[in-house]
């Protein structure tokens, strides 16, 4: 840090920005005490940083892979013992793995290269998983469209003309084309459920706080979850139970209490359906007409198998979508202006993504992307005009988060259709355009705002393609999800 060269303007576009006034200050006696401040501060630089380990990877061989749910393949394995012991697993690029590239599916950061795996990752590799690549995603998690895929397109291996989900589309793919068992995602509004759905997985949206996100590129400190893609509920309760838990490294962690995922959902029949109490909330419905019947035929067999099946509402629901999208863009917007630093909690920040992230926009915003930066702009339109709508979305989400918790009153969990229609076709069909984002992200992105945990089971298709079945659970009680999901996967079979 050098600021030998300040001067008065520094001192002045600096009061500017702290909306003071210059003239209240003298600029050549700040700008000697800035200096000494300086080099008060500049004794972090003596810190000890850590180095990226040596870790082979390679591109993606297009015949292996053909639908794209790769971006960089490897082969790390710490141990061959523990909870995901013998289970193949893909890490969505936004998420670090030490020693190979995190992009965050942008050209911007083609070359970062993170020292530290992220801490599920090292959770993952500590309990026995074996990671075989970076997956696939749209820019900086942002998308909806091809022109977001900037890399590779990845397609639906049910039909490769539609669309996988975004933005975790990679790990979808990875799970449904049999080239990972398991898949880490991340959701802000719906993005591991929208690839569950499309792509015929199982997907969970955990409760908020309860998977660390030390080492992952969080936008949106309320509605950013790391979640799990699957072939099975079995193999997201193992992963879940692996990487859940508190993390020192992430205030948002503390106080969190994993649950007994796996006891949970192990050995369930179709029996245990009677066990089980569902509310379907009305608020939920409403999309395409075949996924409605096919979600509601699914519930219908839960009925039948003995479950408790209730109408429910949840009140005040119409202010879910708007709140959650004022609370995203406003704190995506936020976190790039600060270069990647979380102010908003006391969580470790890696010192090389944050240059990684200044260099970029001071130097190649012109490789961005634009949708993102479409969604930037808007974030900073809210922070300079709109931020009063940043604390009434805020009012707004206490509102929803209790409607959804009166909504589970007296149910184990709710359910209804994760997205409201199938998988888009990559030609001439866009659900995240101005004019369908709000009901897109209707069904899946209230649930990223109150915190709730929400896991997708694939319960039937619609012309080939698969509809998604979610159930939601308290927060903190993913398990009640989980065991929902896994009692469907029993009475489907």
């Amino acid at each position: 840090m050098d600021d030998s060269s300040l001067t008065a303007d520094d001192i002045g576009e600096y009061a500017e920005r702290a909306r003071l006034d210059p003239d209240r200050f003298d600029p050549e006696e700040q700008a000697a005490a800035m200096e000494t401040q300086d080099t008060l501060v500049a004794r972090l630089d003596g810190l000890d940083m850590p180095t990226a380990p040596d870790r082979e990877y390679w591109d993606p061989d297009g015949d292996d892979d053909p639908n794209a749910a790769f971006l960089s393949r490897c082969d790390i394995q710490r141990t061959d013992e523990g909870l995901l012991a013998g289970l193949t697993v893909a890490v969505k690029d936004n998420i670090a793995v030490a020693g190979l590239p995190m992009t965050c599916g942008s050209p911007l950061f083609a070359d970062h290269v993170p020292a530290e795996d992220a801490t599920t990752v090292d959770r993952l590799l500590d309990a026995g998983g074996r990671i075989v690549g970076k997956a696939n995603m749209d820019e900086f998690a942002l998308g909806g469209d091809a022109a977001t895929m900037r890399f590779r397109l990845a397609r639906n291996p049910n039909d490769p003309d539609h669309q996988p989900g975004g933005s975790s589309a990679g790990s979808g793919v990875a799970v449904a084309d049999g080239l990972a068992d398991v898949a880490l995602g991340s959701d802000t509004g719906g993005s591991v459920r929208f690839p569950a759905s499309f792509c015929g997985v199982v997907g969970l949206k955990p409760s908020r706080g309860l998977v660390p996100l030390t080492g992952f590129v969080q936008f949106s400190k309320v509605n950013d979850e790391i979640g799990i893609l699957a072939d099975t509920v079995e193999h997201v309760a193992r992963t879940l139970a692996a990487i859940a838990g508190p993390d020192p490294k992430d205030a948002a962690t503390v106080g969190s209490s994993p649950e007994a995922y796996v006891d949970v959902v192990a050995g369930i029949d179709a029996g245990a359906a009677e066990t089980l109490t569902v509310g379907v909330p009305e608020e939920l419905f409403g999309g395409a007409r075949a996924v409605d019947e096919t979600v509601r035929a699914a519930i219908d067999a839960l009925a039948a198998a003995g479950a408790t099946v209730r109408e429910v509402s949840i009140p005040d629901f119409e202010y879910a979508v708007p709140a959650w999208w004022a609370i995203a863009m406003t704190e995506a917007a936020a976190y790039v202006e600060a270069n990647g630093n979380d102010y908003w909690q006391p969580s470790v920040t890696d010192p090389a993504f944050t240059a990684a992230v200044e260099a970029a926009f001071a130097e190649r915003t012109d490789e961005l992307g634009d949708y993102p930066a479409e969604a930037f702009l808007y974030g900073q339109h809210l922070l300079a005009e709109g931020e009063e709508y940043y604390a009434r979305a805020q009012r707004a989400r206490e509102l929803v988060t209790a409607g959804v918790d009166d909504a589970l009153d007296g149910v184990d969990v709710l359910a209804g259709p994760t997205t409201p229609m199938v998988a888009p076709a990559w030609e001439g069909e866009n659900y995240l355009a101005d004019s369908t984002l709000d009901e897109a992200v209707r069904t899946t992105g209230p649930f990223n705002l109150t915190g709730h945990p929400a896991v997708s089971v694939p319960c039937g298709s619609d012309d080939g393609l698969p509809v998604g079945l979610q159930f939601i659970g308290r927060r903190g009680a993913d398990a009640s999800a989980l065991r929902a999901a896994a009692i469907w996967e029993a009475v489907d079979r």
